[in-house]
């Protein structure tokens, strides 16, 4: 579940990193990742980005109730991809 958790981040950080050159920063729901990608680039997104992500795995490898962990990495795994389709559909659009 770790390898989709970070498939699923990685997959939303790859399409902001596309996207955003094409629709500008305004669009971005997060307004940390907007913050970060006015004040300093696409870099603070991608330390924000993994930072949060080893954060995230790490508290799921603390979970002890499988099916606990299960479901929280389920749910993560749906940010993700709900994040990359936003990126996606907002990129398509443009």
């Amino acid at each position: 579940m770790i390898v989709l958790v970070v498939a699923a981040m990685a997959a939303d950080l790859l399409t902001f990193a596309l996207a955003v050159p094409h629709v500008g920063i305004a669009v971005e729901m997060n307004p940390i990742m907007a913050a970060g990608y006015m004040h300093v680039g696409l870099v603070a997104v991608v330390l924000l980005k993994v930072a949060c992500t080893i954060a995230i795995c790490l508290a799921l490898l603390r979970i002890s109730k499988k099916p606990l962990r299960k479901l929280t990495a389920l749910f993560v795994i749906f940010v993700g991809l709900l994040g990359t389709l936003g990126n996606l559909v907002t990129w398509s659009v443009s």
